[in-house]
C-alpha cells in the first residue's frame, strides 16, 4: 500500500504541494511557489537506478489528463542519502498549476524514467496552495 501523501508546507516566502511520506525531510515530488518572484519550481527525487547525474541538464515532462508541461531541468544531488532531485522552474500563472487539476495521475517523466503519483489528495489541497501563491504578490 502507498503510504505517501500530498501536504502543504511553508518556508519564509515560499509554499510547497509536496507528495512523500508523511514527515519525510524531502518527498519524492514538490512543487514549491515564490510568490514574490512569480516563480514555480518543479522537484523530483530521481529513482536510483537511473543514468542521470549531479549537474546533467535533463528534460522534464509532467502530465495530467490533456495537460502537458515540457521543462528544462538541472540534476544535483538531494539531501537525503545522496539521492539525485531534478529542477526546474518556470513562471507562476494560474494556468501552470492547472496539471494538477486534470486527469486522475500526474505522470512525470524523465530520460530513463517515468513515474505516476495520485491526484486526488493534491485537488483537495489546491485551492489554499493557489491562494497562498497568488496571495501575496
Amino acid at each position: 500500500m502507498d503510504t505517501r501523501v500530498w501536504s502543504i508546507a511553508r518556508a519564509d516566502d515560499a509554499y510547497a504541494l509536496r507528495f512523500g511520506q508523511p514527515k519525510a525531510a524531502d518527498p519524492v515530488f514538490s512543487a514549491t511557489c515564490l510568490p514574490s518572484a512569480q516563480l514555480l519550481q518543479i522537484a523530483v527525487e530521481v529513482p536510483q537506478d537511473n543514468k542521470i547525474r549531479s549537474g546533467d541538464g535533463v528534460p522534464l515532462s509532467l502530465s495530467s489528463g490533456k495537460r502537458r508541461l515540457e521543462l528544462a531541468a538541472s540534476a544535483f544531488l538531494g539531501t537525503t542519502d545522496g539521492r539525485l532531485v531534478v529542477e526546474a522552474a518556470v513562471t507562476l500563472t494560474p494556468r501552470v498549476l492547472d496539471i494538477f487539476r486534470e486527469g486522475d495521475t500526474l505522470a512525470v517523466r524523465m530520460p530513463g524514467s517515468s513515474q505516476t503519483y495520485p491526484l486526488a489528495g493534491a485537488r483537495t489541497r489546491l485551492a489554499d496552495f493557489e491562494r497562498a501563491c497568488q496571495g501575496k504578490r
